[in-house]
């Protein structure tokens, strides 16, 4: 477990196919807590994320969120862990393996002060993002992902229907100004984060 910026931690697996990392992150807010796309948890990390929860318990952890149906994850194990109830957007939500506790819609507001939007024509109909607006903070899933540090890409054409139609939905993120993006897969980008996404979208 690693706190990457103030009151948000991280933890990954390595993929060996994709050779980039499944990143899980921890979001404590000052009145309630988050997991958003637990990957996979070794006992180790259990034990962190445990001494993490029980030190702010004055922020108590309220939901496991996920980004699609594909980063379901380890959310299974987690939620039994933590007894959270796990969260996805509607639309992802009959793709599970498992069940969903509840699920949420485009622009609801979540909690730790976190909002969500969906994106249209991507890997899953259910694609969210949350954002923590106070905090500049956008978090995504398989939106972009960040293979090389610093810089974003998309999946490869093949995971979309219209591969064109996919990074034009992607201009919404646009509409909202962030400082850092978080990933669920590769590299985070910490500052300046809008213009990397500026910067891939013009490429």
């Amino acid at each position: 477990m690693k706190e990457i910026l103030p009151g948000i931690f991280t933890w990954h697996e390595f993929s060996e196919e994709k050779k980039l990392n499944f990143n899980g992150y921890l979001i404590i807010s000052t009145m309630r807590s988050v997991l958003i796309d637990p990957p996979e948890i070794t006992e180790d990390d259990f034990a962190e994320l445990e001494i993490l929860v029980n030190k702010y318990s004055k922020s108590p952890l309220q939901a496991i969120l996920l980004t699609n149906v594909h980063h379901e994850r380890e959310c299974d194990e987690v939620k039994k862990r933590f007894n959270a109830p796990v969260l996805i957007n509607e639309k992802d939500e009959a793709g599970l393996e498992g069940k969903a506790d509840k699920t949420f819609a485009d622009g609801d507001a979540l909690p730790a002060g976190l909002n969500t939007f969906k994106f249209e024509n991507q890997k899953s109909p259910g694609e969210s993002a949350f954002f923590l607006k106070e905090r500049g903070v956008m978090i995504l899933g398989d939106a972009l992902i960040g293979k090389v540090p610093g810089k974003l890409n998309m999946l490869p054409p093949d995971k979309y229907r219209d591969s064109k139609l996919a990074k034009k939905g992607l201009s919404k993120l646009l509409d909202y100004e962030f400082e850092s993006l978080l990933v669920g897969d590769g590299e985070p980008i910490l500052k300046d984060a809008k213009e990397a996404v500026k910067v891939f979208l013009e490429s």
